[in-house]
């Protein structure tokens, strides 16, 4: 048992990259990596988030179908996204 001085490494890294100022980064990069739980494995091999700026993520897709789709699901998107990652993003901008 921990006595209340230890912490994991995991409260450590957390408590670092806050004062850091770089949990948006950190946040940036969970997100992207999280992107074919959002979207599908069939949907992620074929679009990639390429940013994230001012709660707009900006994904690039193949071609127009694949938007048309994306974007057709996007409030749906937005929630799963919300639900790991609250106010983070609240809007998605999807572009060939």
């Amino acid at each position: 048992m921990r006595d209340e001085h230890e912490k994991s490494l995991k409260e450590l890294i957390g408590q670092f990259v806050s004062q850091s100022g770089k949990q948006h980064l950190m946040d940036k990069q969970l997100l992207f990596n999280h992107w074919p739980e959002y979207v599908g494995n069939m949907c992620a091999q074929f679009s990639k988030c390429e940013d994230l700026r001012n709660g707009i993520l900006y994904v690039r897709v193949q071609n127009a179908a694949l938007k048309f789709e994306l974007f057709g699901h996007k409030s749906q998107i937005l929630k799963k996204i919300e639900a790991d990652f609250g106010s983070l993003v609240r809007d998605i901008i999807f572009r060939p």
